[in-house]
């Protein structure tokens, strides 16, 4: 008999606060092949010994996992990190399962992937799919749970392990994802798609742009070493405009360094190109006035 099972879209919830049987699925694939969708498919074979033979005489008894699209509509690229759980309501303790995972580009098939897992009966294991491109075999690999923990259960959540549950939600594609739900786009929750919430700077950045970024006015936010603040929409330093070609932003004034001209040298706070007479030098030192010439070196002669 063939065992009642399902696949659903999961939010990126901690794997460990489902209840009833299942399978948390982790993807992982290259973003270039622009995966729009996961067809999800695979068997169940029950481990016991005891069970009535098959048609090939063996003891094991296997049942399918019914082919299922995710989502059912492409909407979007797709990101490698997406979650989804197979429900298992039938499956035993100690059955084995194989799961095949294909990833569509619209209506090609771009990838494939297969992995092995025990289950759990009554819990959610964690299960890590790796696609690779459709041309080439995928590499299904040693199955990543191993032996599962045979102890009595204590009644506490089961663990986890080390998924990477909460990076990712599907269908959200105009918010970000944090503990494991789609929040709407905003300065403190800045991200489109999906992906992991960001918490804009509040000063190096005054908004959080339709395309998921932190921003300062209509620019990037200001993150260079040239500046340190976002201020009426422009990335200044203090109270000044950004500092120039050779110059570092340090306690809100610009400033000539080593490390800021090290191709030159600092007159003050002014990078020069430390080749003149009157301005020789070289590694940010501070500028020397030749009595001859600068050298070709930068060194007075």
């Amino acid at each position: 008999m063939a065992a009642v099972l399902a696949v659903v879209a999961s939010a990126c919830q901690d794997a460990a606060t489902a209840s009833g049987t299942a399978l948390y699925v982790t993807t992982e694939f290259d973003p270039l092949l622009q995966l729009t969708q996961f067809k999800v498919s695979g068997t169940v074979t029950d481990g016991s010994e005891g069970g009535d033979a098959g048609a090939d005489g063996g003891a094991n008894k296997a049942s399918s996992i019914p082919a299922s699209l995710l989502p059912e509509t492409a909407g979007r690229i797709l990101q490698s990190g997406e979650t989804f759980r197979v429900l298992l309501p039938d499956a035993k303790e100690g059955a084995r399962v194989k799961l095949v995972l294909e990833g569509m580009s619209g209506p090609e098939l771009a990838a494939v992937g297969t992995a092995e897992v025990t289950v759990r009966e009554g819990y959610e294991v964690d299960i890590r799919v790796r696609l690779e491109p459709a041309s080439e075999p995928p590499d299904a690999g040693t199955p990543d749970a191993g032996t599962p923990d045979s102890g009595t259960p204590d009644g506490g959540t089961p663990d986890a392990g080390s998924s990477d549950a909460g990076t990712f939600c599907m269908d959200c594609p105009d918010g970000c994802c944090r503990g494991g739900f789609c929040v709407p786009r905003t300065f403190q929750s800045c991200g489109v798609g999906g992906v992991d919430c960001t918490v804009c700077d509040g000063v190096r950045a005054n908004a959080c742009s339709a395309l998921g970024t932190c921003t300062c006015g209509n620019g990037p936010a200001c993150t260079g070493s040239n500046v340190d603040r976002c201020s009426n929409g422009q990335c200044r330093c203090g109270n000044n405009n950004a500092c120039g070609a050779g110059q570092v932003c340090m306690d809100g004034q610009c400033r000539c360094t080593p490390e800021s001209c090290p191709n030159g040298c600092c007159d003050g706070n002014v990078c020069r190109a430390g080749n003149e007479q009157s301005r020789c030098g070289l590694g940010g030192q501070a500028c020397e006035q030749c009595r001859r010439e600068c050298t070709s070196q930068r060194t007075c002669k």
